[in-house]
């Protein structure tokens, strides 16, 4: 397996490179690895990283909307779906007959699925066929977020790569080695840690239209706004921006009616009767049951607008304060 100058240029991977490459210099490599972690911490960049050592070239991995007629190795098959849609059998089905095929140049094959997650149950039981009888000299990468979605049996036939949270240290550190500056807190905190999401959010110029949301919410809840309103106004945001920050929202607000101290969120919460406390706090919770499932559900929900009006019914009049 020839050697690649390549690295993923993210620090914090340093000691998952170097533990790769050994086991792909000595022969140790697993057939199928499943590279997963937060959201921002570099999953696609260590399953390109490898992909690279592993053919022993510089080429990209996925095609880059900016390059989409770039040509990529021919031993390399990545399967990635379309936006906001689930990966298709057909897809993994493809990728299947390119691992059942002879390597071009006479030496390894890698295939790369990215999300992972994005499989259906169909999809997945295909992709079964490769990962219980491997060819020799090729390689399954699979990246995801979260490794719940994937059936038990694709999770046990994968050697499991955990990238761990980025320490706030590193990632501010590499942040602003990439762009001096910037003020990185409200995208880092946007990103949940995530440097790699935070600075694509700054690119975008998320973190400021944060600030719009909140203020968006606010009117919400003095009825200077409906739901269907907000929601309009967030349709060309995200569907996982807006999930991650309802939630940020609603989660400060339980915290504020019931830890903060000189809140008065937590004064006015508290003068109500307990009944109305309690029904009020069923209810957040009901809340943030309701934001998680609409999370899981992005990249497969049909209309997003419609969900976030849905979830931003409980902010109209005051948060979870209506019967």
């Amino acid at each position: 397996m020839q050697a690649s100058g390549n690295s993923t240029g993210l620090p914090w991977l340093a000691g998952l490179e170097a533990e790769l490459s050994a086991q792909a210099a000595s022969g140790q490599l697993a057939h199928a690895l499943l590279i997963h972690g937060e959201r921002g911490v570099g999953r696609r960049r260590l399953a390109a990283w490898l992909a690279q050592r592993i053919l022993g070239s510089d080429r990209p991995v996925w095609l880059a909307e900016s390059a989409p007629d770039t040509a990529l190795h021919p031993d390399l098959h990545p399967a990635v779906p379309e936006e906001g849609k689930p990966l298709p059998v057909e897809r993994i089905r493809e990728l299947i007959d390119f691992m059942l095929m002879s390597a071009y140049s006479g030496g390894a094959r890698v295939a790369a699925i990215c999300p992972a997650e994005s499989m259906r149950r169909a999809a997945a039981n295909s992709l079964l066929k490769i990962l219980e009888e491997p060819r020799p000299d090729s390689y399954l990468l699979l990246a995801a977020e979260n490794i719940q979605p994937l059936p038990a049996t694709i999770i046990s036939r994968c050697r499991l790569v955990r990238i761990p949270a980025v320490s706030r240290n590193k990632a501010m550190n590499w942040l602003e080695s990439q762009a001096q500056g910037v003020e990185w807190d409200n995208a880092m905190r946007l990103a949940g840690g995530g440097p790699l999401w935070a600075q694509e959010l700054h690119a975008r110029k998320m973190d400021e239209r944060a600030s719009a949301m909140a203020a968006q919410l606010g009117a919400l809840e003095k009825r200077r706004a409906t739901p269907a309103e907000v929601a309009g106004a967030w349709k060309d945001i995200p569907m996982r921006f807006w999930c991650d920050f309802l939630f940020r929202c609603a989660y400060r607000r339980v915290h504020d009616w019931m830890l903060a101290e000189n809140s008065a969120y937590t004064r006015r919460f508290s003068r109500l009767p307990v009944q109305a406390r309690q029904e009020m706090i069923r209810r957040s919770f009901a809340h943030l049951d309701a934001i998680m499932e609409c999370r899981r559900a992005e990249g497969f929900s049909a209309n997003a607008e419609l969900a976030a009006a849905v979830l931003l019914q409980s902010w109209f009049g005051g948060f979870c304060a209506r019967t």
